[in-house]
């Protein structure tokens, strides 16, 4: 890996969670159950500094629109997990409005633009066809050794030594 990819992807993880903090404001209201959850998923991330939670532990109380922080979230992973996220963040007051429901698919769609499909699927297809074929000489693998095992090797095994 780069080191710019390294630290595109390190620069991804602050605009992540504040990009989950302005999903909590989506609806205009910060619920209780929805800042309890922001301050659970920051606390728990390993890979954010003292002071990076910290700073977002405080930005919770700050309404941030997404459109402002979606540009800045940089790696496609990054963007994965936000929208993967965002059905948490969008449960906690248990009303998942269609307004939340249009705000995350908009976003959805956006991220499924920015990244490369069919290079995706040509991966896919290479695994599928690796783990086929390893699947495929494990079998043969253990149909010779449990040959030594069957009644008819056996047999075999005896005339043969005579």
């Amino acid at each position: 890996m780069s080191e710019t990819s390294t630290v595109e992807k390190t620069q991804s993880k602050m605009p992540l969670y504040r990009g989950l903090i302005a999903l909590a404001w989506a609806d205009h209201e910060l619920h209780p159950e929805e800042k309890s959850k922001l301050h659970e998923i920051i606390s728990e991330h390993r890979d954010l500094t003292t002071e990076e939670r910290a700073r977002l532990h405080a930005e919770i109380h700050t309404r941030i629109a997404l459109a402002d922080v979606w540009g800045d979230i940089t790696d496609p992973q990054d963007r994965a997990r936000l929208i993967d996220l965002s059905n948490i963040i969008f449960q906690q007051d248990d009303e998942f409005c269609d307004d939340e429901r249009q705000l995350i698919e908009r976003f959805q769609a956006k991220h499924l633009a920015s990244i490369d499909i069919s290079a995706i699927e040509r991966d896919l297809s290479q695994f599928s066809s690796h783990q086929t074929a390893k699947r495929e000489e494990d079998r043969q693998t253990y149909r010779e050794w449990a040959k030594q095992y069957g009644v008819i090797e056996q047999i075999k095994s005896v005339f043969a030594r005579r």
